[in-house]
């Protein structure tokens, strides 16, 4: 997932690293116009519960 630099507002920055702990996503990011270095994280079970909402809903429009 790329991000925008919090430093100089530069946009589209891929990650320069990604890591998983447990339930979560670990990006590193570093960017290319200032060298600010920054992280963020994801917890994947807030993820899939949004993807199970949006599946229910499918299924309820077809029945």
């Amino acid at each position: 997932m790329n991000d925008s630099c919090p430093s100089c507002l530069a946009r589209d920055i891929a990650p320069a690293d990604t890591r998983t702990r447990g339930d979560r996503i670990v990006d590193g990011y570093q960017c290319p116009s200032c060298g600010h270095t920054w992280a963020t994280v994801r917890d994947l079970t807030a993820y899939s519960e949004l993807h199970a909402r949006r599946a229910q809903r499918r299924t309820r429009k077809a029945a």
